[in-house]
């Protein structure tokens, strides 16, 4: 069985955006996993840049190192993400390159500009074909797929319905259309537990499809066929009175996302490298609009060819750091390796891997 490379760059404690930004640039130059990067390539950069009213996202300033060193090399880059799911400011092309430039994510502070992957409304993309289990074909967001290569920028983080995010859910989850968004959402509907229910109505607010609705007494109940499964109801309630259905739905999704990420990757046909940041290691997610606690604490960046392998490093140098895996500080109920050990099995790449430290 195969072995791949995982390079870390560790940081200290309270290093600045600037550092981090140097860190990143020092990681990847040492990989050398930008070897497929030719001159006047246009070369797309996937990133996160931040739901508003979050802060915990990966600054700007470590796009800025990545950017410097695909500038080395005479190529083109750009910063892109997709449209979301959900209603709200990144939910259009349009709104989410204001998001993008409010965040700090410009040609002045990173060296590249941002351009929506899928278009304005979230539709373009282009058909590739695979060998998964729930689909034989996935949509990858159009510009990702037209790049001449892609440096996939990830920030590892809890996540309330995967328990784990980090590079597969980048590549399957972010560089997927709005449709092949759904799609992989769809077995995944919250409840509500009515004897929890305190009749606040900040689910209410907080649902983006006007999926809740509130009974009489001021009880909420989430309308299924409405529901897109996004999860902004979960983090919006403090009575802990909206549960995820945690039966098949959360494995489910995992394999999904993974079988997203595998038709990313076979149209890359290797002109791709993965750089994970483990900093801010926060129990939710960027695409949260409010503050996540931080439950582990940072590690530094890691850069990998193999995007299996740079989680599975993720889920061991955090457990080292803090005896427990991301998921499990996050979302002790879930089980966020699921995706790793799935997207193994579809050959996406290997769980083994040698840490190289630089």
């Amino acid at each position: 069985m195969n072995t791949a490379k995982v390079f870390l760059r560790r940081v200290c404690a309270a290093e600045s955006p600037e550092q981090w930004g140097q860190a990143a640039q020092d990681v990847l130059e040492a990989s050398q996993t930008l070897e497929f990067i030719r001159k006047r390539d246009l070369i797309a950069v996937k990133l996160h840049v931040g739901e508003p009213g979050t802060t915990t996202f990966l600054p700007a300033e470590v796009a800025a190192g990545v950017v410097r060193c695909i500038r080395a090399r005479e190529a083109r880059p750009f910063l892109t993400d997709s449209c979301v799911l959900y209603s709200g400011p990144r939910s259009n092309g349009a709104e989410h390159a204001e998001v993008a430039a409010r965040h700090g994510f410009c040609l002045e502070r990173t060296g590249a500009v941002f351009v929506p992957a899928d278009g304005l409304e979230g539709n373009q993309e282009r058909i590739v074909g695979i060998d998964g289990n729930h689909f034989r074909e996935v949509g990858v967001a159009a510009l990702i797929a037209d790049a001449d290569g892609l440096v996939v920028l990830s920030h590892a983080t809890g996540h309330l319905s995967a328990g784990y995010g980090g590079t597969i859910k980048n590549l399957g989850m972010g560089c997927a259309s709005r449709k092949g968004k759904l799609l992989q959402h769809s077995d995944t509907k919250p409840r509500i537990r009515r004897d929890a229910c305190t009749a606040c109505g900040a689910c209410v607010e907080a649902c983006p499809e006007r999926a809740i609705m509130q009974d009489a007494q001021g009880i909420a109940a989430i309308d299924d066929p409405l529901c897109i499964g996004c999860g902004e109801c979960i983090a919006q309630c403090r009575s802990d009175a909206v549960r995820f259905r945690w039966d098949s739905a959360s494995h489910a999704m995992q394999e999904k996302m993974a079988e997203h990420a595998l038709g990313v990757v076979r149209h890359a046909k290797g002109r791709l490298t993965f750089l994970l940041g483990l900093v801010n290691l926060t129990q939710d997610c960027d695409c949260m609009g409010c503050r996540s606690p931080i439950v582990a604490r940072d590690i530094g960046f890691a850069v990998s060819s193999d995007p299996v392998a740079l989680d599975q490093a993720a889920f061991e140098l955090v457990r080292a750091a803090e005896n427990q895996t991301l998921d499990k500080l996050s979302y002790p109920l879930l089980d966020g390796a699921h995706q790793v050990e799935y997207a193994e099995r579809l050959g996406l790449g290997t769980r083994r891997f040698e840490l190289i430290e630089v």
